[in-house]
């Protein structure tokens, strides 16, 4: 699977990726939501996760583009973010993203979970 993911926090993106890449998956890692945009719009990925909080442009807003734009409009989007409120998960999930894995998460599941979520697994 590749995974397109967008972290700010230097930790948790290297955390994610490498365990990621330790269940099979190719990560290319982003440190803001235009940078996840911009590289979608560029490269195949099977899924984009994406955070929330992120300096230049934040995950929802991140979402929205990714799916109003036809490039990018099927692809998969799972938040993966400290942002828990039952309004910021339904919101997320209203506009396009297909799950929503709150932060702290067992890094040695996600991989599974990003599975299911997507119907993989």
């Amino acid at each position: 699977m590749r995974v397109l993911l967008a972290e700010d926090e230097p930790d948790i993106q290297l955390i994610t990726r490498l365990a990621l890449e330790d269940s099979g998956c190719t990560v290319v890692a982003v440190s803001d939501g235009q940078a996840a945009f911009e590289v979608a719009c560029d490269q195949p990925f099977d899924v984009v996760l994406l955070d929330v909080m992120m300096p230049r442009v934040d995950g929802f807003t991140a979402c929205a583009r990714l799916r109003e734009d036809a490039r990018t409009s099927a692809l998969p989007v799972i938040f993966l973010t400290a942002k828990s409120q039952e309004i910021e998960v339904q919101h997320g999930l209203a506009i396009g993203a297909q799950g929503y894995i709150v932060k702290p998460f067992d890094v040695f599941s996600l991989a599974e979970r990003i599975s299911v979520i997507l119907g993989k697994g």
